[in-house]
Parts: C-alpha cells; structure tokens; sequence
C-alpha cells in the first residue's frame, strides 16, 4: 500500500485492487447507471484481480474508492522483456488519476518494462482528463507511447 500525501481529511492510499472492490468499482465506472450486475461479471473482476499478469490497483480516499487503474503485460516479440499496456485509470479527481498513472509506470518499470502504451479509443461519452495524458508520451498512430527507462 502507497499513501499519497497532500489530501484534505487524510491520504489517499493506493492498493492492490481485490475482488471485493467490485460493487465499488461499477459505481465509479458507470456514475448514476443502474446496473445489472450478474456472476459472470464478478467472475471477470475476480479473474482481473488474482492474474498476474495484471497490475490492478484503487486508490482510497476517506474509505471509499476513488480511483482504479488496469495495466495488462505481455511479452515482446522484438526484444527480450515485457510491454505494458494501460488498460484503465479512472478516477473521482484528476490528481487522482495522475498519482495512479504514475504509480503504474514505476510498477512497469520494476517489471522491466521498456513502454507503456496507451490505446486511443474515442468513445462516446468519455471526457479524459487531460493531465492524465503527460507531455512524456507521444501519439504514435493509434497509440501514446512513453518510454519507461
């Protein structure tokens, strides 16, 4: 567990994300959405959370959650080591969002990770902080691309 100092009323602490996050984590990702949450979607958080060949992490602030960030890693084709890719990172607040962006990178570095990339979809309805998106990553086709080393 990281703490991030700074916040009003306390630290915003960043964990690894568990399976039980998961009522948790559909409220922050579908704000105001009723949704219909069957086994097959606690199936999928609970695969997400115990793979390793994931990072997922939340970050808390005054008990509830306030942030969620999904990178995936596979191995290169072209060279020896692992690539990251960022999946996910939502959050309440974009200080928020940009704690656990970095926080992703490092982990991806101590994974000896060289990139993470980051695929740009435009979908409707999304409003990307722009803060998220630093001037260390750099639009590579459909792709941002930021060096790790």
């Amino acid at each position: 567990m990281v703490e991030m100092p700074g916040m009003q009323n306390g630290p915003v602490k960043i964990r690894r994300g568990k399976r039980t996050d998961f009522p948790a984590l559909v409220a922050l990702l579908t704000p105001g959405a009723t949704l219909a949450v069957d086994k097959g979607h606690v199936r999928h958080w609970r695969r997400l959370a115990s793979d390793p060949s994931h990072d997922f992490y939340v970050a808390e602030h005054e008990g509830a959650i306030r942030g969620v960030v999904l990178v995936c890693y596979i191995r290169e084709l072209r060279q020896p080591g692992w690539l990251a890719i960022l999946d996910i990172v939502a959050s309440t607040e974009c200080h928020i969002g940009r704690a656990l962006l970095d926080f992703a990178k490092e982990r991806a570095r101590k994974r000896g990770c060289q990139r993470l990339l980051i695929y740009v979809f435009n979908r409707e309805g999304d409003a990307p902080c722009t803060s998220l998106i630093p001037s260390d990553f750099r639009r590579v086709g459909e792709v941002l691309s930021c060096g790790l080393s």
